[in-house]
């Protein structure tokens, strides 16, 4: 009896590809090399061209269980800060929680179109912060009112609040890029204020939020809208805002220049007007929001 024969192999022509040698062979290119056989049992295997890592079992995919688990922790969480702030609006933390943990997807987003930015790159590079260990805030005070650093200065003084609480670290964000673009959306908020010429009474922050969502559409800033029109101007009776600011608030985030990638920080002795200008953000009215 003759001796069996090798499975056929079929050889293929190895090109050196124009993007480098590590480059990935076209569909089925790296299976050419392998015995008929062993290919038919790398397919009965699930191996083969159509073989994704990310299918493997015990490739890293977080159980259907855990996903669950997960779920309902953090519609908990996000519920429970909800009813606190509707209970009192003061409650800054808890809405940085709903932040974080309703906001990822969103964040990720704005991750990449920040990333194809040329002053999104600067900012991501940089990574300035606004607190009093970076910004000396008393060179801010002495600033003229009608610059943007004065005018920010002022706004948190006149509030009686600090730049510092804004800056403090996330706590339902582990990704390193995105906890600082959360932070940093969370301190520059209260520049946004000063651009806008408002202050921090609580239908002031649903109305600051509506600009927030034109620029943003965090779904942070929807629940702050839909929550706190209720609250503070259906309750508070504050029609001139509810017919009137949320709608004026919304179309000027929505027309404004991009302004979490802006880096404030260059601009503190610039006329606050100039910067206006340079992002297209109007003031809004105020006989609307007494």
């Amino acid at each position: 009896m003759p001796p069996p024969q090798p499975a056929p192999r079929v050889r293929s022509l190895h090109i050196v590809q124009p993007w480098g040698r590590f480059a990935a062979a076209p569909p089925g290119e790296a299976e050419r090399d392998v015995p008929v056989t062993e290919r038919a049992a790398r397919r009965d295997r699930g191996v083969g061209s159509a073989w994704r890592p990310d299918r493997a079992p015990g490739a890293g995919a977080i159980p259907w269980h855990a996903r669950q688990m997960s779920l309902a922790r953090d519609s908990y969480l996000v519920g429970r800060a909800v009813a606190r702030v509707l209970a009192d609006s003061t409650r800054t933390h808890e809405i940085h929680r709903v932040e974080e943990i309703t906001g990822r997807p969103r964040y990720r987003a704005l991750l990449a179109e920040l990333a194809g930015d040329v002053e999104g790159r600067r900012l991501l590079a940089a990574r300035p912060e606004l607190s009093s260990e970076h910004v000396d805030f008393d060179a801010l005070r002495r600033l003229p009112a009608t610059t943007l650093g004065g005018a920010y200065a002022r706004h948190l003084d006149d509030n009686g609040i600090t730049a510092d609480y804004q800056a403090a670290a996330t706590r339902h964000v582990e990704d390193a890029d995105m906890a600082y673009l959360m932070r940093r959306f969370r301190q520059t908020h209260d520049v946004w204020h000063a651009l806008l010429g408002l202050g921090i009474a609580g239908h002031e922050e649903v109305v600051i939020h509506a600009f927030s969502w034109g620029q943003l559409r965090l779904p942070v800033s929807a629940m702050v809208v839909g929550f706190g029109t209720l609250k503070h101007l259906v309750l508070e009776r504050r029609w001139g805002a509810l017919r009137h600011s949320l709608r004026e608030a919304y179309q000027v985030g929505r027309d404004a220049a991009p302004l979490l990638g802006v880096v404030w920080e260059e601009q503190w002795a610039d006329p606050l007007d100039q910067v206006r200008a340079r992002y297209r953000v109007k003031p809004l009215e105020r006989r609307w929001l007494a």
